[in-house]
């Protein structure tokens, strides 16, 4: 069975369901107003934000929306000023899930596009291209870490600590169970590749310093490592992309609005984009 083209084939109806619930959510903003106006269509609403976007693209107001961006919304120091352990929750499952997304994407990228069809295999593929290459090895290990680590500080506060401030419903629930599965499924689809190719694996799979120990230990074991591995890699990449094309109609999205919508509101005034100035979006 070619696992790739399975994935494949569920994967592009789950991105087109993702980008469809991204444009019914970008429907709903538009029906706000445009500098206190109502009866401008969605059309020219549209075309206004995109302008507007542009605009700030391409001009110095970009650097200060980069800052932040990062500053505001990954780094967060009032949240840190306030409440540390909650801060570290936010910072490692955000921060991690920003780093393995981009991995995953540069993966993607080099073994599906640029050596295959572009014909780019370079110093950039072959790092991307490699699961065993020292940087990927070692930032993916770390990234699944730092996720791990914010959603075991998210679990101890919800439901062992049950700190008073905190008013776990089920979606908070539903959003941590999902995160939790990609992430225990993706570990052990690692650990069942080590384990399957562990006497051909070069030198620097030991920077996987999560899997590859585990792997290790576990490698003598009578089970059929290769056909886990591929059942497991296959769960972990479907699991993933139904997430994804869930996340336009889910808490996620909300999440992702409001960081963005803070990162804009937190800019100086005189540098703040002209959409987030001029344009009221309707309530999602």
């Amino acid at each position: 069975m070619d696992i790739m083209l399975v994935f494949w084939i569920f994967h592009i109806p789950a991105m087109i369901v993702f980008v469809a619930g991204m444009a019914l959510n970008l429907s709903i903003w538009l029906q706000g107003t445009v500098n206190g106006r109502s009866d401008v269509s969605a059309g020219r609403k549209l075309s206004f934000l995109i302008r507007a976007s542009l605009a700030t693209i391409f001009s110095a107001r970009l650097g200060a929306l980069l800052k932040a961006l990062v500053w505001d919304g990954a780094i967060h120091p009032t949240l840190f000023s306030e409440h540390k352990l909650r801060w570290a929750a936010h910072f490692c499952v955000f921060g991690g899930i920003v780093l393995l997304a981009i991995l995953s994407g540069l993966s993607a990228v080099s073994v599906d596009i640029m050596i295959p069809i572009l014909k780019m295999d370079n110093l950039f593929t072959s790092i991307f291209a490699n699961k065993d290459h020292p940087i990927t090895a070692f930032l993916n290990e770390f990234g699944g870490l730092v996720v791990m680590v914010g959603l075991m500080i998210v679990i101890v506060r919800r439901y062992v600590i049950r700190e008073l401030d905190m008013r776990t419903r089920m979606v908070d629930t539903e959003i941590i169970l999902l995160l939790v599965v990609i992430m225990v499924s993706g570990y052990l689809a690692e650990i069942c590749r080590l384990a399957f190719e562990f006497g051909e694996l070069p030198p620097t799979a030991v920077y996987a310093f999560i899997g590859y120990p585990i792997a290790s230990l576990v490698r003598t074991a009578p089970l059929p490592w290769g056909e886990m591995h591929d059942w497991l890699f296959l769960f972990h990449a479907l699991f993933s992309s139904v997430v994804i094309a869930y996340i336009p109609f889910s808490k996620f999205f909300h999440a992702m609005a409001g960081a963005i919508i803070a990162t804009v509101n937190s800019l100086p005034s005189e540098e703040a984009p002209a959409v987030s100035a001029e344009v009221n979006c309707g309530q999602v």
